[in-house]
């Protein structure tokens, strides 16, 4: 084989976040009464990706995160209530959020099938991604769960794959591919680290310039090939 251990992303690569956040955000703001339609949620999901790009240049901190997204939506929709108790709600909703997307579940069934190690590496939180991983069942296929709140620190830092290999025993890194949706966060972080990347882009989106992955797949079937079981 030509890997030993495959690291996968979670929201975006194995899972459909965007589906999750889409109905937990709506669920708790029903519950309150508030004006829900696709509008605010376009905007919510702008506004929380434009803050989980902060915190990947280490700009904010993830309570700073949960609290910033609310305090900048609330204000343009006028919308009063508690931040805290709201987002309280809204991330209990996101962890029954468990949604595969295409081919997710068959590539790490043959991945773990095939003796290759599969792990996650995630900046989100450590109860939400865990729940969400072992609600859908993809626990079974894996080695190793890393989660950037039990690490420390965030994708891209290098610190955050020091991490991981300290944890994988001796596997080099030469054997090691990072598989993930985001440029920023799983590609330049693989590359920050010396591993070989793979650019899961399912919609064909053109790529950051100065971001280069050494592999790029719209199917996470073609993994297959990547690795060397097809």
């Amino acid at each position: 084989m030509k890997f030993d251990l495959v690291l996968f992303d979670i929201d975006g690569t194995l899972l459909d976040f965007d589906l999750a956040e889409k109905n937990a955000l709506a669920d708790t703001l029903n519950e309150y009464n508030f004006i829900c339609n696709d509008e605010i949620l376009n905007r919510y999901h702008e506004i929380n990706i434009f803050y989980w790009k902060q915190l990947e240049k280490g700009l904010v901190d993830k309570k700073q995160l949960a609290y910033k997204r609310y305090e900048q939506l609330f204000l343009e929709y006028e919308i009063e209530t508690d931040i805290d108790t709201f987002n309280f709600k809204y991330r209990n909703r996101l962890k029954e959020g468990a949604y595969l997307l295409d081919n997710a579940m068959e590539i790490c069934q043959e991945l773990h099938e095939n003796k290759i190690k599969l792990g996650v590496a995630s900046n989100g939180g450590n109860d939400i991604q865990i729940r969400r991983i072992k609600k859908i069942g993809l626990d079974k296929y894996l080695d190793y769960m890393f989660v950037s709140e039990e690490i420390g620190y965030n994708k891209p830092h290098k610190e955050y794959f020091e991490h991981i290999f300290h944890k994988i025993e001796d596997i080099p890194k030469k054997k090691i591919m990072m598989v993930g949706d985001s440029l920023t966060a799983d590609i330049q972080g693989g590359k920050n680290a010396g591993i070989i990347t793979c650019w899961y882009n399912p919609n064909g989106e053109s790529s950051i310039e100065n971001i280069k992955p050494d592999y790029e797949i719209k199917d996470l079937l073609e993994l297959r090939k990547l690795v060397g079981i097809l």
